[in-house]
């Protein structure tokens, strides 16, 4: 694992930022208000609801986890000081930070973290994502600040798993009051504290004053939502936005000509993907779903529209992953083959489907879609768009039966793939909107996860994507570059592998 870690960071240093230096943050301008235009609103506020990527970025200004992530994908303590296993490998003990205070006053401690994870599980809560603490057996209070985690059996992936923003800590005493509704006025113990929210507009955070390590720079933080990436774009050359997330590839020469700008471009763990719902007709065939992928020419999406933004591969996981394998291939472009296997198939004049795409989610998404409906109509494929907003298409994938056809991604925030393959292709998951199911593919997700040597693990890794790739649930069209965009007034700016954007060291002169 320290390995492949280390791989990672080699890989990730060709594209990062140069960071901020010591000086540069002590001497850092304190005080002043924000603006970050993102392309989608949140949908909450409460970790143990959340299913996207940007509703997690503001969620995780307020609240954190037991460890986290650094900038090169090492694991660090963050409210847990320290741990140790149990030489069975089936206890966890964690030593707690003391002193610190969730943003309603109230103390955080080993019972605040029992709470946390006992409500993720709780029937009445109903969260989608419990299955994120499913290898837990059960959570013990030692003492004020000790506490014990027991799982069911050697779980490799243990620690990555703890750092998913669904199990970011809690206040007990704000979540017993509000219930369900705590997503509205949450209280966690980050370095920025809730303030508003206006459904639609923006999300205000404000300094925590209280913050247990170092206080953030900024007084305020907004999150502004802008769906449309032009506007966004216009908004931060004005100095009416500060930061904007997915820039355009078209406009990023714009933005690379301007003295006030700088662009932000990282590597991610994000793929973008066509999804197929293998419940639907015609996508219960197998050759219908191969068809589609070689009428498809990602290379020319990936160049044309995205100016070479972007990195082609044929597996569903990202390679810069650890786990991820290495050098599938997307399938071949060929219509010749996908019209021969339509016919086969039952459908030699092609036939019609709905294929829904989000607008300002992901990287000239609605572009893309166009791009995909044009490959498509050319072997047959009648694809009719619909792009409803952000939440309400989240809504339709979540009933697995209304989505034939969507564009969507899938990240790994985590940096591990146990979580996001029990989410996405494990019989069941939570976020498998194709409706996949191989019953194969579920006993090694099972099987991986009880292997704690990474050499191991990593094999049975690369089994269950050869599968997926051979069963192709979706067409995988290229793993997405993490394109921002700030002012150069704006420094301190953090974007990590997994798409995380922290604004805690962030400060404007």
């Amino acid at each position: 694992m320290k390995k492949a870690c280390l791989v990672l960071a080699i890989l990730l240093s060709l594209f990062c930022m140069a960071p901020v230096s010591q000086a540069q943050q002590e001497a850092a301008k304190v005080g002043g208000t924000l603006i970050y235009a993102t392309g989608t609103d949140a949908l909450t506020l409460d970790p143990q609801f959340v299913t996207d990527v940007p509703t997690s970025r503001a969620v995780m200004q307020i609240h954190e986890t037991l460890v986290k992530y650094d900038l090169d994908m090492n694991i660090i303590p963050c409210l847990a000081e320290s741990w140790e296993i149990s030489a069975d490998q089936l206890t966890w003990t964690f030593k707690l930070r003391k002193g610190v205070k969730f943003h309603d006053g109230t103390p955080f401690n080993g019972e605040a973290v029992k709470y946390t994870f006992d409500r993720i599980v709780d029937p009445a809560i109903a969260s989608p994502r419990k299955s994120s603490v499913v290898m837990i057996k059960g959570v013990k209070v030692l003492d004020e600040y000790t506490v014990a985690f027991t799982t069911n059996k050697p779980f490799g992936p243990f620690l990555p798993a703890l750092t998913a923003y669904n199990i970011a800590i809690i206040s007990p005493a704000e979540a017993k009051k509000l219930g369900k509704k705590y997503g509205q006025n949450p209280s966690g113990t980050g370095p920025f504290k809730f303030e508003s929210w206006t459904p639609g507009e923006k999300v205000v955070l404000a300094r925590n004053e209280n913050y247990w390590g170092k206080k953030a720079h900024l007084d305020k933080l907004v999150f502004k939502v802008v769906p449309e990436d032009s506007t966004r774009v216009m908004l931060l050359l004005s100095g009416e936005a500060d930061v904007i997330s997915s820039v355009p590839s078209v406009l990023l020469d714009k933005l690379n000509q301007s003295k006030d700008v700088r662009v932000i471009r990282e590597k991610g763990f994000r793929t973008i993907y066509l999804g197929l719902n293998n419940r639907i007709k015609p996508f219960d065939d197998i050759r219908v779903r191969r068809a589609v992928n070689h009428a498809i020419n990602p290379e020319i999406i990936v160049n044309g529209i995205l100016k070479g933004v972007g990195t082609l591969g044929g597996s569903f996981e990202s390679p810069v992953i650890p786990g991820a394998i290495q050098g599938l291939k997307p399938y071949p472009y060929d219509p010749a083959k996908a019209k021969k296997l339509l016919a086969e198939a039952g459908y030699p004049d092609g036939f019609t489907t709905s294929f829904y795409t989000p607008t300002g989610r992901y990287l000239m998404d609605r572009q893309v879609a166009e791009a995909v409906q044009g490959q498509l109509k050319e072997v047959g494929i009648k694809a009719e768009i619909k792009a409803p907003d952000w939440g309400t298409l989240t809504a339709l994938l979540d009933k697995f039966t209304e989505v034939p056809m969507f564009l969507m991604g899938k990240g790994s925030p985590t940096g591990d793939l146990d979580l996001t393959l029990n989410l996405t292709v494990k019989t069941g998951g939570k976020m498998n909107h194709f409706s996949y199911s191989n019953p194969k593919v579920d006993r090694l997700i099972e099987e991986q996860e009880g292997i704690t040597d990474p050499k191991k693990r990593f094999q049975v890794l690369y089994d269950i994507q050869k599968i997926v790739y051979e069963e192709c649930p979706a067409v995988i069209l290229f793993y997405e570059d993490q394109v921002f965009a700030r002012r150069a007034s704006a420094h301190g700016v953090e974007v990590y592998p997994y798409e995380y954007i922290g604004f805690n060291r962030t400060f404007k002169r």
